[in-house]
């Protein structure tokens, strides 16, 4: 479980960078994919789309 934790947890980090140093709108689900190192299906199996 550590790591399905850590990676949520990385996502969550890498949205709050992104909107602190862009915007809510311009921040794309594939930055902060990227940002966190998370593949996108990690990211819809955390957050509902």
């Amino acid at each position: 479980m550590g790591r399905v934790s850590n990676a949520k947890e990385r996502l969550m980090k890498a949205l709050t960078e992104l909107i602190w140093t862009g915007s809510y709108g311009s921040t794309t689900i594939d930055q902060i994919c990227e940002r966190a190192g998370v593949k996108k299906g990690s990211f819809y199996h955390f957050f509902d789309s």
